[in-house]
């Protein structure tokens, strides 16, 4: 409503700036033409006077002298003079139609003649007191009036008839002013048809060059409002100036849109997550690291923060201490939960956004992915307390070997001196069992405190992870287990030691197998990623307690009711002694194990 007031307004000012001044203009005509006509028509009546004052050649007492009327009563020397002079009159009338002419005589003090014949009755009359002639022949000057006289509403030229400077009467032609009326009346009329059909064509013209206006306005807003979001857009070349508006406003585009591109370029080539947000607190801009760390969708921009991390409590609260106190924070850890790589550890900082009049413009926040990060610290302090454990561990074993390499050693020469048939020989037998468990335990211990100490050479991934799974088909088959592998491409070397590696993978599959339900299935998968290659060994079944998956690669640590708890742990130190690492994650349908190696590089 308020922009149709506005456009009605703008429009009615248009059209009245246009056709006030015709106005204005014709009316002004309009008096300057009737002064004109009657300027002209006095012009004219005057002229006249002038002719018939030249053409009295004689004074009336010559033309009476002349007629034998010098001593004729007053009556007769006016009947005298009006046959004298009506011949002239009436010619003089006759070549201007509507124009009244006649002189009068001062001595007699009458209308001696009155052209046209019409007109004659008015002869021998003498005028009023007042009337204007008096004081044309009492002043000797010439004289043009409007108003009532003889011949009724006229314009009335006079001028004196002065012979031998003796004033003898005056002479006059007029004209009805009801005649001059209708030509005034038909000019005004013709003026007001002219400036009637100019405030039309005025009006007309000026509507239509502010719908012209209208319409090359709301061309521009609508680009306007387009580039407002699409800078790539360009409006269409217009004629005239409005055409070097839309070419600057395409230059500023142009510019604006090389400009931007520049800086997002800058903005998306940076690996930390960059969020803008103006002084309402609206998301304004943000870079691809961090759509990728929090999945903002395009529809994001421009709405309030509060609506987009409605799951993020802490990051909510440290905006809005931004904005409401200008309070900034700095490398706060924030767990963020992804939809795809699941928990990230992000480090999050906020500040002020300052314009270059130090205005504040709003709150910028900068992301960082500690996540890898986090989990090499949590790699390197596993490896440190594995380190540790090893060392540890290498002593027991030396110190346990050797005492039961003598009671094995008492054992058997006790066992060689009872009889084939005697009891003792039981225990001794579970002696020796016994012995020969902590024997294993100890070399399962040197193996998990040198992992390393295997030659490093080429591997073939591909056989060694078949050479497994041919060792794992009868517990399989006994449990009814499907065993389902997918190695993709051609698998990459990797350099490392195969009996080893064979370790590893039997490890994970036999506890695999062991937590698959019968009838379930286990599933073997191998990728490529950069220089690194994975083998994702999955099984169906049970998931891991979350306060257990960051245990199973601990020493010692088992949820089995029988078993050392050292499988895994030795495992991962087999690994991580060729650079690698294993992972644990629960899935939808169970457990998953990644295994992670760097691929050989050439000429290793």
């Amino acid at each position: 409503m308020k922009t149709y007031l506005y456009r009605l307004r703008f429009v009615v000012t248009v059209i009245a700036a246009t056709v006030l001044p015709i106005l204005i203009t014709g009316i002004v005509l309009q008096k300057a033409a009737e002064q004109a006509l009657l300027e002209e028509k006095k012009q004219k009546l005057t002229a006249i006077t002038e002719q018939m004052d030249f053409a009295l050649t004689q004074t009336y007492a010559e033309m009476l002298v002349e007629m034998g009327g010098a001593e004729a009563s007053r009556d007769e020397q006016i009947r005298m003079l009006s046959s004298k002079l009506e011949p002239l009159t009436n010619r003089i009338a006759a070549a201007h139609p509507g124009i009244g002419v006649g002189y009068y005589a001062a001595e007699l003090d009458a209308i001696v003649t009155y052209g046209p014949g019409t007109e004659s009755l008015h002869v021998g009359k003498s005028i009023s007191a007042d009337h204007p002639g008096r004081e044309v022949m009492e002043t000797r000057e010439p004289a043009v009036v409007i108003g009532e006289q003889v011949r009724g509403n006229i314009m009335n030229a006079m001028i004196p008839i002065i012979r031998d400077n003796q004033m003898i009467g005056y002479v006059w032609a007029n004209e009805l002013m009801s005649n001059i009326d209708v030509q005034l009346a038909g000019m005004r009329q013709s003026i007001t048809i002219i400036l009637g059909i100019g405030c039309v064509v005025a009006a007309i013209v000026s509507g239509l060059l502010v719908h012209r206006l209208e319409v090359i306005l709301a061309e521009i807003k609508s680009g306007l409002k387009r580039l407002s979001y699409d800078l790539s857009f360009r409006m269409k070349r217009l004629d005239g100036e409005p055409g070097e508006i839309t070419g600057a406003i395409n230059k500023l585009a142009k510019d604006l849109q090389e400009s931007r591109s520049h800086t997002e370029t800058m903005m998306d080539s940076m690996e930390n997550g960059v969020i803008a947000l103006d002084q309402e607190g609206h998301l304004t801009a943000w870079n691809e690291s961090a759509t990728r760390l929090l999945g903002l969708p395009a529809e994001a921009k421009g709405r309030q923060y509060a609506q987009v991390f409605t799951d993020s409590p802490l990051l909510l609260e440290m905006i809005a201490s931004a904005l409401q106190e200008a309070k900034t924070n700095h490398d706060t850890e924030w767990w963020h939960p992804h939809p795809e790589r699941g928990l990230l550890c992000l480090n999050i900082t906020t500040s002020i956004w300052r314009g270059p009049l130090d205005e504040v413009l709003g709150v910028i926040i900068m992301i960082e992915d500690r996540t890898e990060w986090k989990q090499l610290e949590s790699r390197l302090a596993q490896a440190e307390r594995l380190a540790v454990i090893g060392e540890w561990a290498t002593s027991i074993a030396h110190e346990v070997r050797n005492p039961l390499t003598s009671i094995k050693a008492f054992t058997q020469i006790i066992e060689e001196d009872l009889p084939s048939e005697h009891d003792s020989r039981e225990y001794t037998g579970i002696i020796m069992e016994e012995v020969e468990r902590l024997n294993r335990f100890a070399d399962e211990l040197l193996l998990f405190s040198r992992p390393s100490e295997e030659t490093h050479v080429a591997v073939n991934l591909d056989r060694v992870i078949r050479h497994s799974l041919k060792l794992t088909e009868r517990t399989a088959a006994n449990k009814e287990v499907s065993i389902k592998l997918d190695t993709g491409s051609e698998l990459p070397q990797v350099m490392a030691s195969p009996e080893l590696l064979k370790q590893v993978f039997l490890n994970i599959l036999l506890n695999a197998l062991q937590a698959v339900p019968n009838g379930g299935a286990v599933h073997l998968k191998t990728e490529r990623q950069a220089d690194h290659v994975r083998i994702h060994i999955s099984n169906e079944g049970s998931a891991i307690a979350k306060e257990n998956l960051d245990m199973v690669f601990e020493p010692f640590f088992t949820t089995k009711s029988s078993g050392t708890g050292l499988g895994l742990a030795i495992s991962q130190r087999i690994v991580q002694a060729y650079g690698g690492h294993i992972y644990v994650e629960n899935t939808s349908e169970g457990v998953r194990f990644t295994v992670e190696l760097p691929v050989r590089k050439e000429g290793e």
